[in-house]
């Protein structure tokens, strides 16, 4: 149980370390970094996160510290573990924004843009729909249950204080993140494939037919079928989007335990 008056100096700063990884889930998460959630409840709850996760964390004692720079070492290292957990499952949202801005230049409508608050910058329409498909779906599939517990299990992983960043792990993040550009390709194949094929119709016929205005017909005859070929492969991404979160939330450990080896 967690008792404030009967806590060591040990054990205070395995709680503020602990506190630095939870903070740092809530630097890239999914979810959980939101800007639509105030900073303050982000605060509460990586403070509540650290309360719970301490008896997890104690359960390897400290290095040891024989200074105040070897403390903010293992305070830096705390904060990037918790960012690469949040990373690693944002990989999902950077492969469908991938999908969105290629399917919206087919589509058409790549120059529709609208800003996005979360991360400050402007997407395409069909991107920011993709998004937010899939931020639904992430939450409909337990994925922020997937993020607390990754966070958990990586203290059994990696213990406070212990971070090997090695050429393995260094590997496995490279492999991850090539995997991003698969992830879209298979999120968006149905709409690339459909809009390519059109392409190709339109251009036999601008060839068949020449006195026809293939522009005029084109730029409408896109939007059409991308829309409608969006909307009836919507279990394709459901389906697409929940393996690939439940990959990662297999993968995630893969990596972790390549951090924690020494």
């Amino acid at each position: 149980m967690f008792e404030f008056v009967t806590f060591s100096a040990e054990k205070l700063q395995t709680f503020l370390l602990v506190i630095l990884r939870t903070s740092g889930l809530f630097l890239l998460a999914p979810v959980f970094a939101h800007n639509s959630i105030p900073t303050i409840i982000k605060a509460g709850f990586a403070i509540m996160l650290a309360i719970l996760l301490v008896p997890v964390a104690a359960h390897a004692p400290l290095p040891p510290m024989h200074s105040v720079w070897q403390l903010a070492l293992f305070a830096a290292k705390e904060l990037l573990i918790g960012v690469i957990i949040g990373l690693f499952f944002s990989l999902v949202f950077y492969a469908v924004r991938i999908t969105g801005n290629v399917v919206g230049y087919q589509v058409g409508l790549f120059m529709a843009n609208i800003f996005d608050p979360n991360s400050g910058s402007q997407f395409s329409l069909v991107s920011e729909i993709y998004y937010l498909l899939a931020l639904m779906l992430f939450i409909a599939v337990d994925g922020h249950h997937a993020v607390i517990s990754a966070l958990a299990d990586s203290y059994k992983l990696i213990p406070v204080g212990v971070f090997n960043f090695n050429g393995g792990a260094g590997e496995l993040l490279i492999k991850f993140s090539a995997f991003v550009f698969v992830a879209a390709i298979k999120i968006g194949a149905p709409v690339i494939i459909t809009l390519f094929i059109t392409e190709v119709a339109l251009g036999v016929v601008a060839r068949t037919v020449p006195q026809m205005n293939i522009f005029l017909v084109g730029i409408p005859l896109k939007i059409g079928v991308g829309l409608l070929v969006m909307a009836t492969a919507l279990p394709v991404f459901r389906y697409i989007i929940g393996q690939t979160i439940g990959y990662l939330d297999r993968e995630v450990l893969t990596v972790l335990a390549s951090i924690g080896t020494t």
